[in-house]
């Protein structure tokens, strides 16, 4: 009988997990390629195993403009129609992190989610 090599814990997993729990209606999700985080039912964050890297989902023209600006650091996934972003977190801060985990999460999540939590934040 063989043994499956475990999955290697993604780089910042800890940091990444409270970043997008953090995020109201966040769940995480255990697949078989790495973990994946969901607003709603839809992911806004993951790892991706098989290429050992994190992947958000942005809008179009930031993914644009940040593979143009940093190529050292995000590089472009293309999943059907959707345009997504690898991203080398080990190359980025964790405010840099929090901004784009927050980018990726409120692009994503319904509508509804969205304006309840930034109302919710103003007020405090």
């Amino acid at each position: 009988m063989t043994r499956r090599p475990r999955l290697r814990k993604p780089p910042k997993y800890a940091f990444m997990k409270r970043l997008a729990l953090a995020l109201p209606g966040t769940v995480e999700e255990a697949h078989r390629h790495g973990p994946w985080f969901n607003a709603g039912k839809k992911t806004f964050a993951l790892f991706w195993g098989k290429s050992e890297r994190w992947i958000l989902r942005l809008p179009e023209h930031q993914v644009m403009m940040l593979i143009e600006a940093r190529p050292e650091i995000f590089s472009p996934m293309k999943s059907g129609s959707m345009l997504w972003i690898y991203v080398d977190v080990e190359k980025l801060g964790a405010e840099e992190l929090r901004a784009y985990m927050t980018a990726a999460w409120r692009h994503t999540a319904p509508k509804k989610m969205v304006r309840q939590h930034f109302e919710m934040e103003e007020r405090t």
